[in-house]
């Protein structure tokens, strides 16, 4: 929180005509009724407006309102704030604050930077101390905020800030515990557009994930990232998003009024990861996967959306990750045939529970799934690896007779015409690999997957049919004899010289071991 006293030394400096913008009252300041024209003075203490208000005995009476600013300085930061300051989304008080913030600490060497525009009236024009203590509340308590904080290679700590409410907009920016140098403040400049980039998307409504390179970081530069938001979306509702990530661990959380994405990753020091070719092709199935448990589900395809485009960037942080010379030395490009290239995840998205029949309110709608992977390496010279890949659906939902009328159920039985559908289905897939001094003696994989669907119809409220649908399908594969032939066929042909086509060729058997929801799918 900013120390009112400091907040109070900014105040209030004369800044030169120049410092004067005309703003236009078409986009005014959320609460504020604002005459013909307003003035905003940048460096001046206050923006002058004229507002009709009703005193305590309920008569009309003419008071001013302008804005506190809190520091005096003239520069594109204050001129972007003055501007997003009149608007009365939190979208476009936002637009260009993140990037024009991050650039200004960049620019300026990582000096702190503290700005706000505090709405009060000449009414009840608060003295010094009130002042710098509301100026901390308008950070404190604010309706909207986005943090962002990076932790440099060489110990030094970034925070940046960016907050809105109907009281005003404040921003502030500052390093801890070292001092930038040249490279790590190029670095962070470069930030910039990404870092707007992911505001932009966490305001837009719906929302959107748009990490770009906040998830690429240089681990030359940057070790650590977080990246927080609180928002109130257009219809009052509260929307929260969390993104962390460092050498060991990424998490990623977005909660909102639609319902919650969750995932993190573990990705034991890199030693899991496969090739840029083997990632995307785990990654194609996984998306496949979800696709395919939002249509059978009945899901919300924006949220899914949503989870898509989390699971698709976090994965895309080891596009350039190097393993540990620890991870290599334990598994060799030979132990890695039978897993994803993933790094290791939990995963789930689910809707927010709604109850549409007012008669049968047990009768919910809902939409929940898992998903995840989890690897277990054991020993030196006799080492296995074994992969487990598993996903879980669980849904409901209400569907009407005509599916081009819109289904409202009331309290009156001749509304209470619908099928009620629940659906439970599971998958897993394991592979085991088996070395001795090097030379691989096991190989399997097995798959399994169930799918159970219950459908119960009602006309006037009276129960028609209650049917389900169930099927299953599993199988174990013994794939030693085909990887020790492809094995061979490599070794042979760099015995000669020729191009290896190892992992083209493993990739095109990959459906036999990984991930599969449907059991039609789970060949024989």
């Amino acid at each position: 929180m900013m120390n009112p006293i400091a907040a109070l030394r900014t105040l209030p400096l004369q800044a030169s005509p120049a410092a004067t913008i005309q703003m236009n009252t078409a986009s005014q300041a959320p609460g504020t009724v604002m005459r013909a024209s307003t003035q905003v003075v940048l460096g001046q203490p206050s923006i002058g407006t004229d507002s009709d208000t009703y005193s305590a005995k309920g008569t009309l009476e003419n008071t001013a309102s302008r804005y506190l600013w809190e520091a005096p300085a003239v520069d594109k930061l204050s001129q972007y704030m003055a501007s997003a300051v009149q608007s009365g989304s939190t979208g476009a008080r936002f637009q260009g604050l993140g990037a024009a913030l991050l650039a200004q600490l960049a620019a300026n060497g990582g000096e702190t930077i503290a700005q706000s525009g505090l709405l009060v009236d000449d009414a009840s024009a608060p003295s010094g101390l009130i002042l710098g203590l509301q100026q901390s509340r308008l950070r404190e308590y604010a309706s909207n905020s986005v943090t962002l904080n990076l932790t440099t290679a060489s110990g030094a700590n970034i925070t940046l800030g960016l907050y809105s409410s109907e009281q005003g907009l404040a921003v502030d920016a500052q390093v801890k515990g070292g001092t930038l140098s040249a490279k790590e403040l190029d670095g962070l400049a470069a930030l910039a557009s990404s870092f707007q980039s992911a505001i932009n998307g966490l305001t837009q409504e719906p929302p959107s994930l748009q990490l770009g390179a906040l998830v690429k970081l240089d681990p030359s530069l940057f070790t650590g990232l977080q990246l927080d938001a609180k928002l109130v979306t257009s219809g009052g509702e509260q929307q929260t998003f969390a993104l962390r990530l460092d050498d060991q661990t990424r998490s990623l959380k977005l909660q909102g009024p639609g319902g919650e994405v969750k995932m993190n990753f573990d990705t034991q020091a890199g030693a899991l990861l496969g090739s840029q070719a083997m990632r995307q092709a785990a990654v194609a199935n996984y998306l496949t996967q979800f696709d395919a448990a939002q249509q059978r589900g009945h899901g919300d395809e924006q949220l899914m959306g949503l989870f898509k485009d989390a699971f698709s960037q976090l994965n895309s942080v080891d596009d350039n990750r190097s393993r540990t010379a620890g991870a290599a030395t334990a598994l060799n490009s030979n132990s890695r045939l039978l897993l994803s290239g993933l790094a290791d995840f939990n995963a789930s998205v689910s809707q927010t529970t709604q109850q549409p029949n007012p008669l049968k309110p047990q009768e919910a709608d809902n939409f929940s799934y898992q998903v995840s992977q989890s690897t277990q390496i054991k020993g030196g010279t006799n080492l296995t690896v074994e992969q487990q890949q598993q996903a879980k659906l669980s849904a409901a939902w209400h569907e009407g007779f005509n599916p081009l009328v819109a289904l409202q159920l009331t309290r009156d039985s001749e509304s209470q015409n619908y099928r009620y559908h629940e659906v439970d289905d599971q998958s897993n897939s394991t592979t085991r690999q088996g070395f001795s001094n090097g030379v691989l003696t096991d190989a399997s994989a097995t798959q399994q997957a169930s799918q159970k669907e219950r459908v119960r119809t009602y006309q006037k409220g009276i129960e028609l049919t209650d049917l389900s649908n169930n099927a299953s399908n599993s199988k174990e594969r013994d794939l030693l004899g085909i990887l020790d032939a492809l094995l061979r066929q490599d070794r042979e042909a760099q015995r000669v010289g020729a191009q290896s086509t190892l992992e083209q060729q493993v990739l095109g058997l990959s459906q036999l071991w990984l991930l599969q929801s449907s059991p039609s799918l789970i060949s024989g």
